[in-house]
């Protein structure tokens, strides 16, 4: 377990980074999107999948990786029909018009998973001054599969702890729901610290 004051450090860090992000979705679809829950956890990254959303199967996944100062992953995830739900109102269609992903609307749910996660990179490299490279947007309905492709090694084969930050949003009038994640290796814990402590004044 962290200490507190690194606990509260990190928090902070990802709350900035994370509303920026929610901001935009807002902005986007032109309905208040509202931060529910977070947390951050130490985790063996096998458990990911069933974290990132346990109570549906069909969990989809839109994620970024990025590598630079800090080398990580941003994913979205939230059940297909939420998605869907989502690319609905940005399409001006009647909510549940789109039963199905398919490749009429799979770019729609890739271009709305790069301008989130665009945001959530613009925000980090405003905090850290810095630029980060990042690949275009993926989408996965395996997260059993697509945490192979994170760029954190053999996942199945070696041990390997991710420092996860995890946010739960909400779409205020619409049964619309997700989860976004920063997850990267345990050992760039510090470094990260390091990053926000030049850059963020906390009253501690």
């Amino acid at each position: 377990m962290l200490p507190t004051y690194k606990t509260q450090l990190l928090n902070t860090f990802w709350l900035r980074c994370v509303n920026e992000a929610l901001d935009a979705l807002s902005k986007m679809i032109r309905k208040n999107v509202k931060l529910t829950n977070s947390s951050l956890k130490i985790e063996l990254i096998n458990n990911m999948p069933r974290l990132m959303n346990p109570q549906e199967i069909d969990t989809t996944l839109v994620y970024t990786i990025l590598s630079g100062q800090l080398n990580c992953v941003i994913i979205i995830t939230s059940p297909l029909k939420y998605f869907l739900r989502l690319i609905d109102i940005l399409l001006n269609k009647k909510i549940d018009y789109y039963e199905a992903l398919n490749e009429e609307n799979k770019s729609s749910v890739l271009e709305l998973g790069n301008i989130i996660n665009g945001y959530f990179v613009s925000s980090l490299n405003s905090l850290f001054n810095t630029r980060f490279k990042y690949e275009p947007s993926e989408i996965s309905v395996n997260p059993y599969r697509a945490i192979e492709d994170f760029n954190f090694g053999d996942v199945y084969k070696k041990k390997i702890y991710v420092l996860s930050l995890n946010s739960d949003f909400k779409v205020e009038t619409e049964n619309i729901e997700g989860k976004i994640f920063l997850l990267t290796e345990e050992n760039n814990i510090d470094a990260i610290l390091d990053m926000i402590s030049k850059k963020v004044v906390l009253n501690l």
